[in-house]
């Protein structure tokens, strides 16, 4: 395989970041000469478009009646450029100048906006993103341009709501900072989220639907995943459809479980008809080297001494909250060499009726015992837990020979802290139903 050439690919991406800041500039100007659009006003927090949005999820015609003016003009501008909307070509003429060119200005006005970067992922445009340095998220411009452009009527209220979202993300992040968020991620945490396998607890009621594969029917089967599909999200639609044909395909009379060992297909079973709530993704290894050995360390009121060690991990720039979980004593014991550091062997199983080994490292869901869990999370207190950080961080300072670090990793402890908290609820709800089960499993990191 031959290796990138780092002079070209440099060159590709400076080039990129040329095109797209001359196209945005251009999308502007021609809104403005054509249109007699200021998109700068139209985007405005406190202007007239962006307030409406919020008489606009009333109804679709109220909707419609919200409309002001500024944000008619502009989506009859956009779209009188595609004429016949049956016939989209974004790869060729003027359908292409004027698809990359809303991407370009999407992706620049976000990024001058909150601050960001580009993430430049191949030749496709669609496939690019640009990432935030305040808050851990990153969009994909052009991709979402031509969902715009697709959707046809509409698309300029649903541009106007993602950009207002997005503000009102980094507006929260910055209060949660006093006032003022700091840059605390580059393009190397980007390139890690896509590199690293993401972990995900989530409740299932196993009870419910190891009985309906394993003791009803088919046909019964079927009739429970078009029920369950009705209280799911309409995006939920094509994949409730494509398991409903698929089923279609196994004996009626028979249960499912007598017919197949497909994990994949028992487990878009378990997902649509018994998955209660589910956490966020979160990193495999943040999961494993973070955020459980805070779990086990719980909030503590005194902290040990730090050695010469300890204090040149600091100097050499080591995240605090990393530095906390590794010498702050545990006050919930852990499981030494057991899964996640926290479980036994006998507090795992297998929630799949043909009982083989299970891979986690492959995908497979693996139910845990959490009776470990329960007084842990029964104790935890984010509050406390960012406080007690705070103390911590003022604690290290104070060390002989400690330098005044920047960046003390309040990132990773707000990380932390989300997290448990939503273990915390996940665990609940496995709790709220009888036969309930916390499940864990390993996600492929986003493509």
């Amino acid at each position: 395989m031959t290796k990138p050439d780092p002079v070209r690919l440099k060159e590709k991406i400076e080039a990129v970041l040329a095109r797209a800041g001359v196209e945005a500039r251009a999308f502007a100007e021609r809104a403005q000469k054509e249109a007699g659009l200021d998109l700068e006003r139209l985007i405005d927090p406190d202007g007239e478009a962006v307030l409406s949005l919020v008489d606009g999820e009333v109804s679709s015609g109220a909707a419609s009646l919200a409309m002001p003016m500024e944000l008619i003009t502009f989506e009859t501008w956009l779209l009188g450029h595609l004429g016949d909307h049956d016939a989209l070509d974004f790869d060729v003429g003027a359908h292409e100048e004027i698809w990359f060119a809303l991407g370009a200005w999407l992706s620049e006005t976000l990024r001058a906006r909150h601050g960001g970067f580009w993430l430049i992922g191949g030749e496709d445009p669609r496939a690019w993103r640009v990432g935030f340095s305040k808050v851990l998220l990153e969009i994909a411009p052009h991709a979402f341009a031509e969902r715009l452009l697709r959707a046809g009527h509409g698309c300029a209220q649903r541009m106007l709501a993602e950009i207002e979202r997005l503000r009102v993300l980094h507006e929260a992040q910055a209060e949660s900072e006093q006032g003022r968020a700091t840059d605390k991620y580059t393009p190397q945490h980007y390139a890690r989220i896509h590199s690293v396998p993401l972990a995900q607890w989530f409740a299932l009621d196993l009870a419910r639907v190891r009985s309906a594969w394993t003791e009803g029917s088919v046909t019964a089967l079927r009739a429970l995943i078009l029920e369950a599909g009705k209280r799911l999200p309409p995006q939920n639609a094509p994949v409730v459809a494509k398991l409903h044909e698929h089923l279609g395909s196994l004996d009626g009379e028979r249960p499912a479980a007598a017919q197949s060992v497909d994990r994949g297909l028992f487990e878009a079973v378990a997902q649509v008809l018994a998955m209660r709530r589910g956490t966020s993704p979160i990193a495999a290894d943040v999961l494993e080297k973070v955020v459980m050995p805070a779990l086990h360390v719980g909030v503590p009121e005194t902290f040990p001494p730090l050695d010469q060690a300890d204090v040149e991990r600091v100097k050499q720039g080591i995240d605090l909250f990393a530095l906390w979980v590794d010498v702050v004593p545990y006050a919930h014991p852990g499981e030494d060499g057991g899964f996640l550091g926290s479980f036994s062997p006998t507090e795992l199983g297998t929630p799949y009726p043909d009982r083989r080994n299970l891979e986690v490292g492959k995908g497979d869901w693996l139910v845990v015992n959490p009776v470990r869990l329960r007084p842990m999370l029964a104790q935890f207190d984010a509050a406390r837990l960012l406080a007690r950080f705070d103390a911590f961080v003022e604690y290290v300072r104070a060390q002989p020979g400690a330098p005044r670090a920047s960046d003390t990793g309040r990132g990773l402890v707000e990380t932390a802290a989300r997290a448990i908290a939503d273990l915390q609820a996940t665990l609940a709800a496995a709790g709220q139903v009888e036969g309930g089960a916390l499940v864990f499993r390993l996600l492929p990191p986003p493509s």
